[in-house]
């Protein structure tokens, strides 16, 4: 069984129309398009930012295409997203710690320390110090915000992330550290990614298939070729 299936996904006034993938445990599937391709409304679907007119989104064979509030806090333990602009996804105004420990404390009661020491565990994994947790967002430079984006995504210990043009904002250099660390990640924790962009050498890195969108729909889909 897939980890993620979608069938025949449909979004009303949306460039998505007649969708079909999968993701498999431990892999990263490419979602590859042009700007209004439909590859983020997609990934919005998949976690509930985006309601589908039609079509089944299935994550290990429980239909979650229409899922009440309440059964999308609890898939928050599972499937995560990280976004492209870590600036506008983080609250200027509160702490890391205190962002990062949110969903630990509020949704799933986990007591003050334990959450604390969550925290600080999954900065220490993205590559930021636990001391990190006492700032807030200005203090960092976007890469660093990107990390701390992704440890967000982390501190539920979800197994599929929904990576949204998670680099596209950063330089070069940073996209390649951000990418690696993804890696890392991956292979530490075992996650499945569902990772969206427009750069074809980024999914060549990454990805292990591929899904290529035109205007919502899929025009080329296969395995991504490996160096070497």
């Amino acid at each position: 069984m897939p980890l993620l299936e979608i069938r025949d996904l449909h979004v009303e006034h949306r460039p998505v129309s007649g969708v079909d993938l999968t993701v498999r445990e431990g892999e990263t599937l490419g979602l590859l398009g042009e700007s209004g391709s439909g590859k983020s409304t997609i990934g919005h679907a998949v976690v509930g930012l985006v309601r589908p007119s039609a079509g089944r989104i299935r994550f290990r064979g429980e239909d979650i295409t229409h899922a009440t509030a309440r059964r999308r806090r609890a898939l928050s333990t599972r499937l995560q997203i990280v976004f492209q602009d870590p600036h506008g996804s983080l609250n200027p105004s509160r702490t890391v710690g205190s962002t990062l420990a949110e969903p630990l404390r509020v949704v799933h009661r986990v007591p003050r320390r334990a959450a604390e020491a969550r925290v600080a565990d999954v900065l220490e994994r993205v590559g930021l110090s636990p001391a990190a947790a006492g700032r807030h967002p200005g203090a960092f430079s976007g890469g660093q915000l990107q990390r701390i984006a992704i440890a967000r995504a982390l501190v539920l210990e979800p197994e599929l992330v929904v990576c949204d043009e998670p680099t596209s904002a950063l330089d070069l250099s940073v996209q390649a550290q951000i990418l690696n660390l993804l890696l890392d990640l991956q292979q530490q924790l075992g996650l499945s990614y569902l990772f969206i962009s427009h750069d074809v050498d980024v999914v060549r890195f990454l990805c292990h298939r591929v899904v290529a969108l035109h205007h919502g729909r899929i025009v080329e889909r296969g395995p991504v070729p490996q160096a070497g």
